[in-house]
């Protein structure tokens, strides 16, 4: 069944084409959101979808290859007719889909849950929608998560359309960027991101109220500051490079997700777009930054990545993490160690002492392992009492990872006070090597430790092998 045409399509339409977003290429920030949908969902297909007079289209996609699909297939098209997500547990068995082409043949489409993408006027463009092959019921959990993630997506939207605005009226009117002049200041106050204009130097021309509101300072204490004063060390040269180029005309504008430090709190995440604004004479006169607070994504990103008890990467992060660390082995030419770390007779601590009392003691043995290893290695808690710990930059043969491996293993066998009783731990540990330029998949690493591992444990337990 075609959707109904909205009755605000023409306003509709026009915020879209406003948004030049249509037809565009991927953008990193969407992307992470839909892989985000797909693995806190457990679906194998998560979509932007921009749904415009005949079609809709991806701007952002998961475990699907087609690039769009005509409207009147579109579960989307429904779904911006609706203030609710919309949610199908069974396309097969719902009246107005179940002959819909895309359920009778690929991407054979059983499950669908959508939620609209707003723009700041509450023009329903789009949704961020989450898709699986087979029936099934969403948990208010997971609603949420969606819900949560949708509305990120429509502040990025918005961002865009203040962005955007911003743009057309440089464009329309040099004049208009004149802290002098009523139509500026007001598009300049009311905006809902921060706006800022900003020296050649660094320095702060003029900012807006949201933009203090990000960062804590008022408009007086940011007189004496840069933005390079209040930018995350780590961010910096990045930031730097990117604005080099923009004053040397290589690019006309960029984008990139950075850290203030906030007054008086610690780092806050934003998302910062940038152009410049040059004299009649084409010298520059000053950047133009709009600026929204990110901060609630990032942790969002941060809590899908770390485990929920000890605070260390999980294996989701992992799966990240590894093929990352082993192109930087390619790269310095340098060896990378992959340790499978398992927890001798843990479950016999759980069964005398209580799972809270096993928590507690996972959550030492983290710490303690996490204080072993260098800030440049990794430590990931896989499940249970499993842990991998990646070593990285480490000179040729198992010598140097050998020795590590007996350091957490002492580490671990230091006595623990749980109920009173003196408890010793101890675990078997086996190891993989990555020599550089050898293309060893991430699995095939693991699998190897874990069969080294294995053979610890079989051999005695508390040990290393290889």
């Amino acid at each position: 069944m075609q959707a109904p045409i909205p009755p605000y399509e023409k306003e509709r339409l026009e915020a879209l084409r406003q948004l030049e977003i249509l037809d565009t290429p991927g953008e990193t920030s969407l992307d992470r959101i839909t892989r985000l949908v797909a693995r806190m969902l457990d679906v194998p297909i998560a979509l932007v979808s921009l749904v415009d007079e005949n079609r809709q289209w991806f701007k952002s996609r998961v475990g699907l290859d087609a690039m769009q699909t005509p409207r009147e297939l579109a579960f989307c098209a429904h779904a911006i007719l609706q203030t609710t997500p919309l949610v199908v547990p069974d396309a097969a068995a719902d009246e107005r889909f179940r002959d819909n082409l895309l359920v009778t043949g690929a991407p054979h489409i059983r499950f669908y849950a959508g939620v609209p993408i707003r723009t700041s006027k509450g023009f329903a463009v789009g949704t961020l929608c989450a898709i699986d092959e087979r029936p099934r019921q969403m948990t208010e959990e997971e609603l949420s998560i969606l819900r949560d993630l949708a509305d990120i997506v429509s502040r990025e939207v918005q961002l865009r359309e203040n962005l955007m605005l911003a743009r057309r009226q440089k464009n329309r009117s040099d004049a208009l960027f004149k802290a002098s002049e009523a139509g500026y200041r007001s598009m300049f106050e009311l905006a809902s991101v921060g706006i800022a204009l900003v020296a050649p130097d660094g320095g702060w021309i003029n900012v807006n109220t949201a933009l203090c509101d990000i960062i804590g300072y008022t408009r007086e204490e940011l007189k004496s500051l840069t933005f390079q004063d209040i930018t995350h060390p780590e961010d910096l040269n990045t930031d730097m490079g990117l604005l080099q180029q923009l004053v040397d005309n290589e690019i006309d504008h960029y984008q990139m997700e950075k850290r203030y430090l906030r007054k008086g709190d610690g780092p806050v995440w934003v998302s910062l777009s940038v152009t410049k604004k040059l004299s009649s004479e084409g010298h520059l006169e000053y950047f133009i930054s709009i600026i929204q607070n990110i901060q609630a994504r990032k942790e969002l990103e941060q809590e899908a990545r770390h485990d929920a008890l000890t605070g260390l990467y999980n294996r989701r992060a992992l799966d990240a993490i590894l093929p990352i660390a082993q192109a930087r082995s390619d790269r310095s030419g340098l060896q990378l160690a992959l340790m499978f770390i398992d927890l001798d007779d843990f479950k016999g601590i759980n069964d005398t002492y209580g799972h809270d009392a096993g928590d507690d003691l996972l959550r030492t043995i983290s710490a303690r392992l996490q204080s072993c290893i260098r800030r440049t290695d990794c430590l990931v808690r896989l499940a249970g009492d499993e842990f991998i710990v990646i070593l990285e930059g480490i000179v040729p043969g198992p010598d140097e990872a050998r020795e590590v491996a007996k350091k957490l293993l002492a580490a671990i066998a230091e006595p623990i006070i749980i109920k009173g009783d003196v408890i010793r731990s101890n675990a078997s540990v086996g190891f993989s090597m990555y020599e550089p330029g050898s293309g060893k998949a991430p699995d095939e690493l693991m699998r190897e430790a874990d069969r080294w591992m294995y053979k610890a444990k079989h051999s005695g337990k508390g040990r290393v092998m290889p």
